[in-house]
């Protein structure tokens, strides 16, 4: 079934990969430097999934959302 795969939309970001991903984007629209905040955003979503907070799908969303980093 293909909705077993689908990422929802609406799932619960921990609270501190969110508020680190409020701060990487304050700096991304200051166009400060903004790379180690990402490396530590990174190192926050694979906490996160290999402690089953997120699944690497959710994980994935995130990434693909929010990094400017490319």
């Amino acid at each position: 079934m293909e909705q077993e795969n689908a990422v929802n939309p609406d799932f619960n970001i921990p609270y501190y990969i969110f508020e680190e991903l409020i701060e990487y984007v304050e700096l991304t629209a200051k166009g400060e430097c903004k790379s180690m905040k990402w490396n530590n955003i990174e190192s926050l979503l694979g906490l996160a999934v290999s402690s089953n907070r997120l699944t690497r799908e959710q994980a994935k969303c995130l990434r693909e959302t929010y990094c400017r980093e490319n």
